[in-house]
């Protein structure tokens, strides 16, 4: 699982995360993000992003 956010597209607000989810993939993240919003995809698409959020303190178990 990955932890996805969704950010406002909006340039008069801060580029910050509105919410964040845990989920398989970009497109659930979408799909779930939409539904909570009740906006089709499209509709979501225009007015929010969806970008992959990653942690700089995990670690990769192949490299330690």
């Amino acid at each position: 699982m990955s932890k996805y956010g969704m950010y406002t597209k909006s340039t008069s607000e801060s580029n910050q995360h509105v919410n964040i989810v845990d989920m398989g993939s970009k497109s659930e993240a979408e799909a779930y993000f939409a539904g909570t919003k009740r906006l089709s995809l499209t509709q979501f698409r225009n007015l929010f992003e969806v970008r992959e959020i990653r942690d700089p303190n995990s670690k990769n178990l192949l490299l330690g």
